[in-house]
C-alpha cells in the first residue's frame, strides 16, 4: 500500500471542522445579534429626518479624563443645527394649541439658525414662512434662506 498524501484541502477541511465543532461546544459564543450591523429604514419625510443624529466618542477627551465623553452630531439635522429640533417643536405646538392653522405664516425675525431651520421645517407642515432679515446680515445666509424653498420669504430691513 502507498503511502497517504496529506493535500492542502483536506488540511483546510479538517481546521474548519475543528473551529466549528469548538464553536459549538464552547460556553461564551457571540451574540449574533450584535455581530449584524443594522438597516436603517428611510425616513419619512423631513420632520422624520430630524433628530436621532449619532453620538460620537470623542477619543482625546475620553482619554484624557477617563470618562466616556461624546459628542452629539446636530449639524446632520436637515437644516444643519440642533435648532431643527426647536423649529419643529415651536411649529407642532402652535399646530397643536390653534395659535396656527396649516397654511398659516410663520414670522421670524432673525438670520441665524433659528430663521434656516423655521424656513426647512414650516413647509413640511403646510405653513408659508417670512423671515425678517438685518440688512448687514451675510449675503450667504439671505440666499440661503431665499432658496430654501418658495414659500419662504426675505425681508431685508
Amino acid at each position: 500500500m502507498a503511502p497517504v498524501r496529506t493535500t492542502g484541502a483536506i488540511v483546510a477541511a479538517a481546521a474548519i471542522s475543528m473551529a466549528v465543532l469548538s464553536y459549538l461546544f464552547s460556553s461564551n459564543k457571540p451574540n449574533l445579534a450584535l455581530l449584524k450591523k443594522k438597516k436603517k429604514k428611510p425616513r419619512n419625510g423631513l420632520i422624520d429626518a430630524i433628530g436621532n443624529t449619532p453620538l460620537i466618542r470623542i477619543n482625546s477627551l475620553s482619554d484624557a479624563t477617563g470618562c466616556e465623553i461624546l459628542g452629539k452630531c446636530e449639524f446632520l439635522n436637515p437644516g444643519g443645527s440642533v435648532k431643527d429640533r426647536v423649529a419643529v417643536k415651536i411649529i407642532e405646538e402652535a399646530l397643536e394649541s390653534g395659535k396656527l392653522a396649516q397654511g398659516g405664516v410663520v414670522t421670524e425675525g432673525s438670520a441665524g439658525s433659528t430663521a434656516i431651520s423655521l424656513a426647512t421645517v414650516a413647509p413640511a407642515h403646510g405653513c408659508k414662512c417670512h423671515v425678517v432679515i438685518p440688512d448687514d446680515a451675510a449675503i450667504e445666509k439671505v440666499y440661503l434662506e431665499s432658496i430654501l424653498n418658495e414659500q419662504c420669504s426675505v425681508f431685508l430691513l
